[in-house]
């Protein structure tokens, strides 16, 4: 959690976002995913109910906002620790589903909620397009072959080697899709960009 939320206030102020809102970024990014996964499971928010989990993930933001300035990532590298902070998303996901026993498809859509929901939001804070419904390398699809991987180590092999093994995947998946240009997947006769819905016979195109 106070990876992701270095990593969201590290965004949020290299977007030019006043000093609460690359604070309030981080504490999105780094509780937003753990909250919505307790939420789907039906328990109080364990970001809520313990008292240290706030003042961490806001200490966090501080190192986060303070250290962007400093610590100017070029493409690739920014692209590796995104992975990195999605690749440990995962695991506080799956591995508490895991632990309330919630069946395996189940488990692994909570994995992908908490590893992406932070991101969302504050993408939606700060007036930009979900980076995850993007057009472009790969990021959702390697978000799902995280928390699979993650729910099947976690399983048949054990929580500390789903860890590594997870953020190994994730980011070299992610690195190599945006290193050789490997594209978010279409559905079948759909070209890049291409794709616009029907509105129906009131439509534009048909009046």
């Amino acid at each position: 959690m106070a990876v992701g939320a270095v990593f969201a206030a590290h965004v949020a102020r290299s977007r030019h976002v006043p000093l609460f809102g690359v604070l309030l970024a981080g504490m999105v990014g780094g509780l937003g995913g753990g909250i919505t996964r307790d939420v789907l499971l039906g328990v109080e928010p364990a970001a809520i109910t313990n008292w240290y989990y706030v003042p961490a993930i806001l200490a966090a933001a501080v190192v986060g906002g303070l250290t962007a300035r400093m610590v100017s990532l070029s493409p690739l590298p920014f692209v590796a620790a995104q992975a990195v902070a999605l690749g440990l998303l995962i695991t506080i996901g799956v591995q508490k589903a895991v632990a309330y026993h919630t069946p395996g498809p189940s488990a692994v859509l909570i994995g992908v909620v908490a590893a992406t929901t932070g991101g969302a939001v504050n993408d939606v804070l700060t007036g930009r397009r979900v980076a995850i419904m993007n057009e472009g390398p790969w990021m959702l699809g390697v978000v799902v072959c995280g928390a699979t991987i993650f729910w099947l180590f976690t399983i048949y092999i054990g929580f500390y080697p789903a860890v590594v093994a997870t953020v190994a995947i994730v980011g070299s998946l992610r690195v190599l899709s945006v290193r050789f240009g490997w594209t978010t997947p279409f559905f079948p006769g759909d070209a890049s960009g291409d794709f616009r819905p029907s509105l129906g016979p009131q439509s534009t195109d048909a009046q």
